[in-house]
C-alpha cells in the first residue's frame, strides 16, 4: 500500500497547525489574565509603596503569568525568543529585593515641634511645613511657634479606619470621567468617611498636649490648622487646593484636623493630582498647627516682580487683618512696588476701578513695615537660594510674622514681533489695561464663566473672562487659551497656579470687560496687557492649541515597582529595539511576548500558504475586508470554499458579526477615494499603514470553532484584534480587544486611543492604554453579557476606523465617545 507525500505533509501542517493554534490559544489567554493583574496593580501602586505587603502575591502572580507565557511562545517559535527567560527572572529578583524593604513610618512619631533643631524629612512634615521650620531656621521670632502633626499619623488613620479600599474604588477611573456630578458625588464620599473617622488615641493625646503646652504660654490662643501635603509648596504649589482651618478653639482641633485630612480630597485637589499625574501614595497630608496671628495687617510678597523680573523690584500685596479671603481672590488688595538696593523707593499701585478703595494703605500700615518686609524678605531669599512668594502678617505689637514661603515660579517673557499690520488704527486694541499675571499671546472663541457655572462645559481653547479669581477656576487652566479676570491681585493663589499652567492671563481689567460683550473672537497679549477684536496673529491659535494638547499628555508615574512592573518601554513594533533583551519592566515583555506569538501564527500560516488554502474558506460579504476562516471543528456549514456569515456557527463570532454589520453604520472609503490611483506602498507610507502585522495585500485569518474566535484583521489602516471564549456559564468566557494604527498622524492616533478608552471603561471592559495601541479586556460575564460586548465591539471597530481626520482636538475625543454611547452613529460618516 503506497503512502501519499501530500497526504504525509498535509497531516504534518495540520498537526503543527492545530498545536500552534491550541498554543497561541492559552498564551492569549494568560495574556488577558495578566492584563486585568496589571489594571488592578494599576490602582494598586496608586495608593500603597513598594513595601506593602499587599501588593507583593498580585506581582508574584503576574512574573508567573509572564513565564508561563514565554514557555509558550518559545515552543510556537522553537526557543526562538529564550532571551525572554533572563529578563523575567532579573524582574523577579528585583522586585524580590524591593518587597523586603521595610516601611519608613515604623517608629516614626505622631507629632514634631517646628523648634525642632533636628532638620526634619519633609517626606514626614509635608512641603508647607518644611519652609516655615526652614525660616524659623534662620530667623529668631519670624515665624509662629507650632507642630505638625506628620504623615505618619496620615497614614495610620487611613489604616485604622479601613479607608485604603474604599479610598482606591472611589478613584477608580476618576482621570477619564466625564460625568461632574460623579465625581463630585465620589470626593464627596472620601470626605465624609475622612471626617467622619476615628482618630488614633496616641495621635489624638499628641495633639492634645502639644495645644496644652502652647496654651500655658499663650492662654486662650486661637489656632490655624492648615494643610502641608508632601509636595505642596515645591516645584507644584498646590496653591489653594486644600482646605485649611482658621479661629479654631482647642476643643475643636481634632474635628478641624480631620477636616483639614478630608481636604486632601477637594475636587480642585484631585483633578490637580490628576493633571500633574501624582500617585495618590506620593502626596500624602501632613497638617500644620499654629496659633492664630493676632494682625493689624497682611498679605503676600513676592520677591521680584513677575511681569518684569529685570527691573530689580519686590511687590506687596495687603490687606487689613487677615489674608485669607484675598489669597482666595475673594477681597481686592493694596499693592506697592518697591524697588531693591540700598536705597529703596516705594510706589503705590492703584486698583483696577482707578479710585482709591474703602482705604489705604498707610491707614493701616506704616512704610517703614512695608521696608522692612521687604528686607526680610531680601534675607530669606538669599537663604532660600531663590525667588520667593511669602504670606506675612503684622501682629498687635507691630512684630512681622512669616507664615508661609514657596519658591516663585518666573515666567519667560515673550516678545512677539510687532508688525506693520498691529501698528495700523483699525487693528487697535479694544482694552489696553490691567496687570499681567502671566505674559504670552491667545486667540480663540470668548466664553464668560458665571459662578456656579459648570466648568466642565468650558471649550478647549476659549478665552475665558470671569468676575473674582477663584481658586476652583484651577481645574480648567490646562484647556484654556488665557484668563481674564475683572478684578483679582497677582499675589493670590490661583495666579499662582496660572503661572505653573503658562496660562496668558490678565487681571484687574475693570469696566472694560464690558467691551468683550458681543465679540466672539479674541486675541490677547498678555505681555502688553491688550486685547483685540477678531484674529491677529497668523499660527498663534494653533500654537494655543499645541500648548495645551503638550500639557495634556501628562508625564509618565514612576517609582521602584512601577518601573519594573507598569511600566511601557517598547513602543513601536516595527523598531529595530523591539527585541526580547530590550525588556526592561514585564508590562514589556507582555507587549513583546503578544506581538510575537501573533505574528508567529501569521508567519507559518503564510509560510504554509498551499495546506491553509485547501483549509481555509473565504468569508463572503460585500464588506472592504479580506478575511479567511479556519474552521476548528465543524462550525463553518458549507462544503464550498466560499462562505456566506450566516453559515458560520460560531457564537462569539455571530455576535461579533452582528456589530459590523449593523445597518446603522457606514462604511465610507474616504482614504481609497482620496488615495485611488497611487501605489499600494505610497498609501500605506503616507498614511500609517504600514505600522502593523498586516498590509493590504495580505489576507486576514479568523480562526473559529463554536464556542470561540481569534480575529486578527486590518480595517483599511487600522488593526484590531478580538480573541473571545462564549459559552453556558461565567468562568472560561471572556473578550479581548487589541486596536492599533490608523490613517492619520501620530497625535490623530493618540486621540483615537483616548475615544476607545472613554468609551470601552464605561462600558465595563478594562483597559490598557499606551500611545495608539487600546487593549481591552471583558471577563467572566455571563454568555448574553459576553455576546452583547462582542456585538459592541464591531460596532465601535467599524466606528472608530472613521475618525482619521475627525480628531482634531482632545475636545472632540469626548464629543465622538459620547455621540457612539448615545448611538448616534450618523455622526461617524
Amino acid at each position: 500500500m503506497s503512502i501519499n507525500p501530500e497526504n504525509i505533509a498535509s497531516y504534518d501542517t495540520d498537526y503543527n497547525f492545530r498545536f500552534r493554534y491550541e498554543t497561541l490559544r492559552s498564551l492569549l489567554n494568560k495574556n488577558g489574565i495578566a492584563l486585568q493583574i496589571l489594571s488592578d496593580l494599576e490602582a494598586d501602586l496608586n495608593h500603597m509603596h513598594h513595601y506593602d505587603k499587599r501588593i507583593k502575591r498580585p506581582i508574584q502572580r503576574l512574573i508567573t503569568e509572564s513565564l508561563l507565557m514565554a514557555q509558550e511562545l518559545n515552543l510556537m517559535t522553537g526557543e526562538k525568543y529564550s532571551d525572554l527567560y533572563g529578563v523575567i527572572s532579573r524582574i523577579r529578583n528585583q522586585t524580590d529585593k524591593l518587597f523586603s524593604e521595610q516601611p519608613p513610618d515604623a517608629g516614626r512619631p505622631f507629632v514634631l515641634r517646628l523648634d525642632n533643631q533636628d532638620d526634619p524629612d519633609p517626606l514626614q512634615i509635608g512641603g508647607k511645613a518644611f519652609n516655615v521650620w526652614h525660616l524659623g531656621k534662620h530667623f529668631n521670632n519670624l515665624a509662629p511657634p507650632g507642630f505638625v502633626v506628620t504623615t505618619a499619623a496620615y497614614n495610620r488613620i487611613i489604616e485604622d479606619n479601613n479607608l485604603h479600599d474604599r479610598i482606591r474604588i472611589l478613584l477608580n477611573n476618576l482621570d477619564v470621567t466625564e460625568d461632574e456630578a460623579q465625581f463630585k458625588s465620589r470626593t464627596e464620599t472620601i470626605r465624609r468617611l475622612i471626617r467622619e473617622s476615628t482618630v488614633h488615641e496616641g495621635i489624638e493625646e499628641c495633639i492634645k498636649e502639644q495645644v496644652e503646652l502652647f496654651n500655658q504660654a499663650f492662654p486662650g490662643e486661637l489656632w490655624a490648622v492648615r494643610s502641608s501635603a508632601v509636595c505642596e509648596d515645591g516645584s507644584h504649589s498646590f496653591a489653594g487646593q486644600f482646605d485649611s482651618e482658621l479661629q479654631i478653639k482647642h476643643e475643636n482641633i481634632v474635628t478641624a484636623y480631620l477636616h483639614v485630612l478630608a481636604g486632601r480630597f477637594t475636587d480642585r485637589a484631585v483633578k490637580y493630582r490628576i493633571h500633574n499625574n501624582f500617585r495618590e501614595v506620593d502626596t500624602p497630608m501632613a497638617v500644620l498647627f499654629m496659633p492664630m496671628v493676632d494682625s493689624v495687617a497682611a498679605g503676600v510678597v513676592h520677591s521680584t516682580d513677575i511681569k518684569d523680573p529685570d527691573s530689580n523690584t519686590m511687590v506687596i500685596s495687603a490687606v487689613p487683618g487677615l489674608a485669607n479671603r484675598m489669597v482666595k481672590g475673594e477681597e481686592p488688595a493694596d499693592t506697592v512696588m518697591i524697588s531693591k538696593g540700598l536705597s529703596p523707593e516705594l510706589t503705590w499701585v492703584p486698583p483696577a476701578n482707578g479710585d482709591a478703595g474703602n482705604t489705604r494703605i498707610a491707614d493701616y500700615i506704616s512704610n517703614e513695615k512695608i521696608f522692612e518686609i521687604a528686607k526680610i524678605t531680601g534675607q530669606a531669599v538669599a537663604k532660600f537660594g531663590h525667588e520667593l512668594d511669602i504670606e506675612w502678617a503684622v501682629d498687635k505689637n507691630n512684630n512681622v510674622r512669616f507664615l508661609q514661603a514657596r519658591q516663585l515660579n518666573i515666567p519667560r517673557i515673550e516678545n512677539p514681533e510687532i508688525t506693520e499690520a498691529s501698528k495700523r488704527k483699525e487693528n487697535l486694541p479694544v482694552i489696553e489695561a490691567g496687570i499681567t499675571i502671566f505674559p504670552g499671546r491667545a486667540e480663540g472663541p470668548v466664553t464668560f464663566l458665571s459662578p456656579g457655572a459648570d466648568m466642565s462645559e468650558v471649550p478647549e481653547g476659549a478665552i475665558v473672562v470671569v468676575e473674582h479669581p477663584r481658586p476652583e477656576l484651577s481645574s480648567i487652566l490646562p484647556k484654556i487659551a488665557a484668563l481674564l479676570v475683572v478684578e483679582g491681585d497677582p499675589v493670590g493663589h490661583l495666579a499662582t497656579l496660572i503661572r505653573e499652567f503658562s496660562v496668558p492671563c490678565i487681571f484687574r481689567l475693570g469696566k472694560n470687560e464690558n467691551i468683550l460683550h458681543g465679540k466672539n473672537i479674541i486675541s490677547v497679549n498678555a505681555t502688553k496687557r491688550t486685547v483685540y477684536a477678531g484674529m491677529r496673529w497668523p499660527g498663534i491659535r494653533e500654537r494655543v492649541l499645541a500648548r495645551i494638547s503638550a500639557g495634556n499628555r501628562h508625564q509618565e508615574k514612576s517609582g521602584p515597582l512601577y518601573d519594573l512592573v507598569l511600566a511601557l518601554n517598547l513602543l513601536d513594533p516595527d523598531a529595530a529595539s523591539f527585541k526580547a533583551k530590550s525588556c526592561r519592566s514585564v508590562h514589556d515583555t507582555l507587549r513583546f511576548m503578544h506581538e510575537m506569538s501573533v505574528r508567529s501564527m501569521f508567519d507559518f500560516g503564510d509560510k504554509q500558504n498551499r495546506g491553509w488554502n485547501r483549509k481555509s474558506k473565504k468569508l463572503i460579504t460585500g464588506l472592504p475586508i479580506k478575511l479567511q476562516l479556519i474552521d476548528l471543528d465543524g462550525s463553518v456549514l458549507e462544503n464550498s470554499n466560499n462562505v456566506p456569515p450566516e453559515n458560520v456557527e460560531s457564537t462569539p463570532f455571530k455576535a461579533l458579526w452582528r456589530g459590523i454589520m449593523d445597518e446603522r453604520l457606514f462604511w465610507p472609503e474616504r482614504w481609497e477615494k482620496t488615495m485611488r490611483g497611487m501605489p499600494a506602498d505610497f498609501q500605506e507610507a503616507v498614511l500609517g499603514g504600514n505600522r502593523g502585522p498586516r498590509r493590504a495585500s495580505d489576507k486576514n485569518y479568523a480562526i473559529i470553532a463554536k464556542d470561540y474566535m481569534n480575529l486578527n484583521a486590518r480595517f483599511a489602516y487600522h488593526y484590531a484584534m478580538v480573541d473571545a471564549m462564549v459559552g453556558p456559564g461565567t468562568e472560561h468566557n471572556y473578550v479581548h480587544l487589541r486596536f492599533r494604527g490608523g490613517g492619520a498622524g501620530d497625535e490623530n492616533r493618540k486621540r483615537r486611543a483616548r475615544f476607545l478608552e472613554q468609551v470601552l471603561r464605561p462600558s465595563g471592559f478594562g483597559v490598557d492604554r499606551s500611545g495608539d495601541l487600546v487593549t481591552a479586556w471583558f471577563r467572566h460575564y455571563p454568555q448574553n453579557d459576553s455576546e452583547n460586548a462582542l456585538e459592541f465591539l464591531g460596532r465601535l471597530i467599524i466606528c472608530a476606523r472613521q475618525l482619521d481626520v475627525a480628531l482634531r482636538s482632545d475636545r472632540s475625543v469626548k464629543l465622538y465617545a459620547d455621540y457612539f454611547l448615545r448611538e448616534q452613529f450618523k455622526r461617524f460618516v
